[in-house]
């Protein structure tokens, strides 16, 4: 355990273990660390979920059909009180941060709806998939 009353030995020992025993923050907290703030995993977990989804719903689209239509209703999308307005398309931006994530979930239904719709008949069932998927995972996001 590092402490200030450590002997040169206890100190060697830490050492070996890659222990450094330089300041720290949480050696002056006056609190179990434990009883710290900890990130929301369920909220992490579905952060990375809209994330797959999304990279999964490109994969589908780049498959059957370029996404010049997803990425033009993707762009079109109104900006409302709440909503950052969007100049890049969602594989341009480089990384999403929690406000973004929750934001797009707002109206990504509708954006995979309206890019899923039509087609010939054959792609149909294809593209059911993707949607249903969609409409699940953002109910249970909500």
């Amino acid at each position: 355990m590092i402490s200030d009353a450590n002997t040169k030995a206890v100190d060697t020992e830490l050492s070996s273990c890659h222990v450094q025993p330089g300041f720290s923050v949480v050696r002056h907290i006056h609190c179990i660390v434990n009883d710290l703030r900890k990130p929301d995993l369920l909220y992490t977990m579905q952060i990375g979920m809209l994330d797959h989804l999304q990279m999964w719903i490109f994969h589908c689209r780049r498959l059957h059909e370029p996404l010049q239509k997803y990425n033009a209703i993707w762009l079109s999308v109104a900006v409302y009180h709440y909503h950052t307005p969007k100049y890049t398309t969602y594989e341009e931006v480089a990384e999403w941060n929690g406000k973004e994530m929750k934001e797009m979930s707002w109206y990504l239904l509708g954006v995979v709806t309206q890019s899923l719709w039509g087609g010939n008949p054959a792609q149909r069932p294809i593209f059911n998939h993707p949607f249903e998927c969609t409409e699940e995972l953002l109910e249970f996001h909500m």
